[in-house]
């Protein structure tokens, strides 16, 4: 090892001297130079290293010591510098790298995302993964059926999916609008999976599809058909779409499975009064038609029905005539 070169830089709790090349430097500081050593002594390799001591040209094997002040001062310079070196090097790799660091938070998020959500395309995929969602269902299955009656291939379908469920000791609640009521296919349906143990319940205003499976997989329409769905992981997000479930159930009424004059006429009712709300709004027919799942033509009667009592021969009078009457009853209702 050379005489005076500067070593590498130490650790912060790296000594530079072992505690053998103290004290052989403490000696040769006391006598005025250390007795004869062996070559290759380690203590002395560390102290001819940092200049701490030098041959004695008088005898060989002795070593003499120098000043630590002019060693500090060659090898703090040395190091300050280095480390000047080394802080310019930290601010050179952090410019290099910080494209890749957005880079790579954009390719986490997507993971996240993708994570999260799947893009479900094709009846076959949705039924896949919709058949081992169910299948793996433990406490609670939630389901939205917007737009009236259904068919009776798509009703034995999901009874073949709800039984075992059901059977399972899992609670089952789905919610229909009120015009699935004049549907015999959908109150066959109904009448079956609530002697199973399920509870049906409808309400008069549209709601979007939905299916949440113990409150941590939820099934979500992705475009206006049938045909592509997004499954939902996140708990968050799950959460939240049955959180709104949860309040359009308590303002739903059960689905009467024993038809009476009575519960068809209220029925009945609650739709006219519904289409009465949105004629008031401004609504067309086809909008009117989706909101309350009747066929459009199914909403014309209705609409015709309401133009002909209030003798209205367009929308716009119907609207205007259902307003003026609405106004009417609140003002002569009493106080």
């Amino acid at each position: 090892m050379d005489q005076g070169t500067v070593p590498p830089l130490a650790g912060p709790t790296s000594p530079v001297l072992t505690t053998e090349a103290r004290e052989l430097y403490r000696r040769a500081l006391r006598d005025g130079a250390t007795g004869p050593l062996p070559a290759g002594d380690d203590a002395v390799r560390q102290l001819l290293h940092l200049g701490l001591v030098e041959p004695d040209p008088a005898e060989s094997g002795r070593y003499l010591p120098l000043d630590p002040q002019i060693a500090e001062a060659r090898i703090g310079v040395a190091w300050r510098a280095k480390a000047l070196d080394l802080l310019d090097q930290a601010a050179d790799i952090r410019d290099e790298l910080a494209p890749f660091v957005e880079e790579y938070q954009r390719m986490r998020q997507s993971a996240v995302r993708n994570d999260a959500f799947d893009r479900l395309r094709g009846r076959h995929a949705i039924n896949f993964h919709l058949d081992s969602a169910l299948g793996g269902c433990r406490e609670e299955l939630l389901t939205a059926q917007p737009g009236g009656g259904r068919s009776s291939a798509v009703l034995q379908e999901a009874l073949g999916r709800d039984r075992p469920l059901l059977d399972r000791g899992a609670s089952m609640r789905t919610l229909y609008q009120h015009s699935a009521q004049f549907d015999p296919v959908t109150r066959t349906y109904v009448t079956e999976v609530t002697a199973l143990g399920a509870q049906v319940r409808t309400l008069d205003e549209l709601f979007k599809r939905l299916i949440v499976v113990d409150r941590r997989l939820a099934f979500i329409p992705a475009a206006d058909d049938d045909n592509s769905a997004v499954l939902i992981k996140d708990e968050s997000v799950v959460r939240y779409l049955a959180d709104i479930f949860d309040r359009n159930w308590q303002r739903a009424t059960p689905f009467p499975t024993d038809y009476s004059t009575a519960a068809t006429s209220a029925i009945s009712t609650e739709l006219r009064q519904t289409i009465v709300r949105l004629l008031i709004e401004g609504e067309s027919e086809s909008v009117i038609a989706r909101r309350i799942g009747v066929s459009k033509r199914t909403c014309a009667s209705h609409i015709a029905r309401l133009k002909q009592e209030l003798d209205a021969e367009t929308l716009f009078q119907l609207g205007y005539r259902v307003a003026v009457q609405e106004a009417r009853e609140g003002s002569a209702a009493p106080a």
